[in-house]
């Protein structure tokens, strides 16, 4: 009986095995990415307060949503999430459960503009698009919280994981924004080209396609007055020098003069 070799694929040809990606490469690009969302939002790490630990959380929740992994605690919609975990469970279980529906809230409004991870109306009936984003903040905040008042009175009180629990509930919508960002302009998420979109990309110089990628990096957020004016608020809060050197910042690129929106600097 003859037998016959079977030629090994060739580089480039239609068999051959795709490259596997590793994690710590994943992470390497995500982390990268992020990092440049977050200059590109405007809200620089550390620029009110250490948060690189909220960084790697969020660095920790984009690989996990990479390899298609579903927490079975996170639960859609409003009603179930009004009743709470089983308070049969332990503490660390019930804050478990806040954080895994926190989490899918935050994820879902920064890199889908959703309020959760299933597939229908992305504005429920009866809602307006900024009521919908409003209520599922305050729902992801709320999580947050109950997840680090329960861990507070356990074993990991004072943790780090309260530590960024608390910081996630306080400046949710800010992580939020950076999501955004980071799923827009950094991994094209939702992107739509038209047919003159696709015309201008044949035969395009590099050189122009980088500066333009560079303009739009460095712009400000189409939404940079509004997140102006809520950093005001929040500085008449909490006047720290490290948010009132954002809010000058960003208010000049949006074209407004921060002088007139700050108070005299203390």
């Amino acid at each position: 009986m003859s037998t016959t070799t079977r030629p090994r694929p060739q580089p480039g040809h239609a068999t051959e095995r795709p490259q596997i990606v590793t994690s710590a490469g994943r992470q390497f690009f995500l982390a990268e990415h992020l990092l440049e969302a977050r200059r590109g939002s405007w809200l620089p790490t550390n620029g009110a307060g250490y948060d690189e630990d909220v960084n790697i959380y969020l660095l920790m929740l984009l690989d996990r949503l990479a390899t298609g992994t579903i927490d079975t605690c996170v639960v859609p919609g409003l009603a179930t999430l009004a009743d709470g975990p089983d308070p049969r469970l332990p503490r660390s279980a019930r804050a478990a459960w806040y954080r895994a529906n926190g989490d899918s809230r935050l994820l879902g409004l920064g890199l889908f503009a959703r309020g959760d991870m299933l597939r229908r109306r992305t504005t429920p009936w009866g809602w307006t698009p900024e009521g919908a984003r409003k209520r599922d903040l305050a729902v992801a905040t709320a999580c947050y919280e109950a997840a680090a008042r329960l861990l507070d009175r356990g074993p990991a009180r004072g943790g780090a994981l309260v530590a960024v629990l608390e910081k996630l509930a306080e400046r949710c919508e800010d992580y939020a924004q950076v999501l955004g960002v980071l799923a827009v302009r950094r991994l094209g998420l939702g992107a739509q080209l038209s047919d003159a979109d696709l015309t201008g990309l044949v035969g395009t110089r590099e050189e122009a396609d980088a500066q333009q990628v560079a303009r739009l990096l460095a712009s400000a957020p189409c939404d940079a007055n509004d997140v102006v004016l809520d950093m005001v608020l929040e500085y008449k809060r909490r006047p720290e020098p490290g948010l009132r050197r954002r809010i000058e910042q960003l208010a000049r690129v949006a074209g407004m003069d921060p002088l007139r929106l700050l108070p005299a600097a203390p």
